[in-house]
């Protein structure tokens, strides 16, 4: 037996330190100035479950915790490599964006290298400790044990952490992966969300069995993220590309809550790493906030009255855009007492009455409506399309800074135009309103394969409204691309930038909010 351990850790290092270069890493995987930084700190420990033998862990503490209310926790096996900033993961980085971006709840990480036997010769690497196969290969419930009697009750000692096994989550890669699993499997009422990177589902010491078992047992209220490429290993001990597809055909059998995404990575953690945003978003989707998504939205050629986007955001607790479509014959009046609306003229012309005041404005001019006051709406031509956003703030509204500037018509013509390297911009406004401190609106003109700067983040979230020509908009690791008409939405600390990639100038707004 031994010799066989020795062969396989032996094998795994020998492939971890020459991982494959085939994804790259996306912006959510990126540091940001403006976005908290948490801190790691590294620790060691030595196991009664695994006697003599001692092993080097390390703990992040998001800067969101304050330790008013529980957090979140997440386990890594094979720490070292998760924990590492500059390597394939950087799970500290990636945790530090997707909690400001409240993709995923406040979550202290645990990152934990397996144990080494303390009268062995130093070992060369952590991929080549005693313990490693043994802890993490093994199908029972030791190393959960392990967890939940040594490691976390130590993390608990200086940590408020939530019992809700839905907001315990444990990760790992190769046998890692296995080991995670393993230990949702015979610990379910503690831990009950897995991911698993090109995990070792094979007959090293049994896991091959675990299709079967998922198969034969009633389900288990996992929920399980499985990545793995067609390039992984194939061994005497098994096929690992085949092992992982046997557990995504045997979760799908029983109808798991799991996704499964497939790559031509090999044994490595290159592609997993890549995806490392996307997965975490996922696999923390049921405890996170629901909230309007970033993305690009689409507007139909024959829209009237569309809802472009609608929900939750970090800054408003209820917000619409329609797209509505009036003609001379009707007129639409707003009024609300408990909400903000902003109207963004897009065809034609409109004659707008606001508390008195009558102008009419063409596309690209803009109306905002402060809380109490009254506007209507009237198309001048015949036929007459504008943008219509209304929202409530999370925090209160002040009416005396909203008044302040007040309720305002804003007309294209009147706006100064300014040139600059990349294209030009027209300033709208940079002011208050009752429900955001923070409220800027500018309409850019980029030339043609222009992007406008690097992926960028910041606290206030954004639409961007195509007025002509075609974008491309990268959106955290997403890429989406948006003609005349579309809306991109992005949420706060979200990383986006935007090229035009049409052979003319392209022109959009950009109307920012913060609160």
């Amino acid at each position: 037996m031994k010799t066989r351990i020795s062969f396989i850790v032996g094998v795994f290092g020998c492939l971890f330190m020459n991982a494959q270069e085939e994804y790259q890493l996306g912006p959510n995987s990126e540091v940001y100035e403006g976005i908290p930084k948490g801190t790691v700190s590294k620790y060691v420990w030595e196991s009664d479950i695994y006697p003599n033998t001692v092993r080097e862990y390390y703990v992040y503490v998001p800067a969101q915790y304050d330790g008013s209310s529980e957090a979140a926790l997440m386990v890594f096996q094979d720490g070292h490599t998760y924990v590492d900033l500059e390597g394939e993961f950087r799970v500290p980085t990636v945790f530090d964006n997707l909690i400001a971006q409240q993709k995923m709840p406040v979550t202290i990480g645990l990152f934990i290298n397996p144990g080494h036997d303390k009268d062995a010769p130093k070992a060369e690497s952590p991929w080549r400790v005693t313990n490693r196969t043994l802890e993490y290969d093994e199908v029972s419930g030791t190393y959960g044990d392990f967890l939940l009697q040594e490691l976390i009750p130590e993390l608990k000692k200086n940590y408020k952490i939530s019992d809700d096994p839905k907001m315990n989550a444990i990760c790992g890669l190769s046998s890692g992966g296995i080991c995670a699993f393993s230990v949702a499997w015979f610990h379910t009422n503690k831990f009950q969300k897995v991911l698993s990177h090109i995990g070792s589902f094979t007959d090293i010491r049994g896991g091959h069995n675990y299709p079967s078992m998922i198969r034969k047992n009633e389900p288990k209220d996992i929920k399980v993220f499985l990545q793995d490429g067609s390039n992984d290993l194939n061994l005497e001990y098994g096929n690992w590309w085949l092992a992982n597809l046997q557990m995504e055909s045997a979760l799908k059998f029983k109808e798991y809550d799991y996704k499964f995404v497939p790559g031509t990575g090999g044994h490595d953690g290159n592609h997993g790493g890549a995806i490392l945003p996307e997965s975490l978003e996922w696999l923390w989707s049921d405890v996170a906030p629901k909230r309007v998504q970033s993305k690009v939205y689409k507007v139909g050629e024959t829209a009237h009255d569309t809802t472009l986007l609608e929900g939750e955001t970090v800054h408003f607790k209820t917000m619409e855009l329609t797209l509505e479509t009036l003609v001379p014959a009707s007129k639409k009046m707003f009024l609300n007492e408990e909400r903000e609306q902003i109207i963004i003229a897009k065809e034609g012309e409109l004659t707008v009455d606001l508390n008195g005041d009558t102008k009419t404005i063409g596309p690209n001019s803009v109306v905002v409506i402060m809380p109490g006051d009254k506007a209507t709406v009237n198309a001048k031509t015949a036929k007459a399309q504008y943008y219509h956003m209304v929202y409530t703030s999370h925090q209160p509204m002040d009416l005396d800074r909203g008044n302040e500037e007040g309720s305002i018509i804003i007309d294209f013509d009147g706006v100064q135009y300014s040139t600059h390297d990349r294209g030009g911009i027209r300033n709208y406004f940079h002011r208050e309103t009752a429900m955001c401190p923070y409220y800027e609106m500018h309409v850019t003109n980029l030339n043609s394969g222009i992007k406008s700067h690097e992926p960028h983040t910041h606290a206030a979230a954004e639409l961007v409204i195509m007025v002509k020509g075609e974008t491309e908009m990268e959106i955290g690791n997403e890429m989406y691309q948006g003609k005349a008409g579309d809306v991109y939405y992005l949420a706060s600390q979200v990383p986006h930038a935007i090229k035009n990639i049409g052979d003319e100038q392209c022109m959009y707004f950009a109307f920012q909010w913060d609160n």
